[in-house]
């Protein structure tokens, strides 16, 4: 008797009440996403990422260069040589950002 009450109690644990599997939770963990500022560039230029992640820009030139986000999302970053800073990304959609020192300089952002 006490092994067909367990058999039951596990099957309504795995089954649910309304009698349909229980989906588990699969969101993945934020991610930590490294942009290196090299050669005037940066690398990666596109980058896909997740709402929640973390983006960080490191500034590998001898020349200072801005991580500046088309739209106002953010404010304008100056970063000198070996300097870096991060931003959160908060919700889905396209972030475009460039060099205001180098305009040439342009980067994205694809949250989804």
């Amino acid at each position: 008797m006490f092994r067909t009450l367990m058999i039951t109690v596990l099957s309504l644990v795995v089954i649910g009440e309304a009698g349909a599997p229980l989906e588990l939770a699969t969101a993945s963990p934020p991610r930590l996403h490294l942009i290196e500022i090299q050669a005037f560039r940066f690398m990666p230029q596109q980058t896909a990422v997740a709402p929640g992640d973390r983006i960080r820009w490191v500034n590998r030139d001898i020349v200072p260069h801005t991580v500046t986000a088309e739209g106002g999302v953010w404010l304008p970053r100056i970063l000198s040589e070996g300097e870096s800073w991060e931003f959160a990304v908060e919700a889905g959609g396209s972030y475009a950002y460039f060099c205001e020192f180098h305009p040439h300089m342009k980067g994205w952002l694809e949250a989804q």
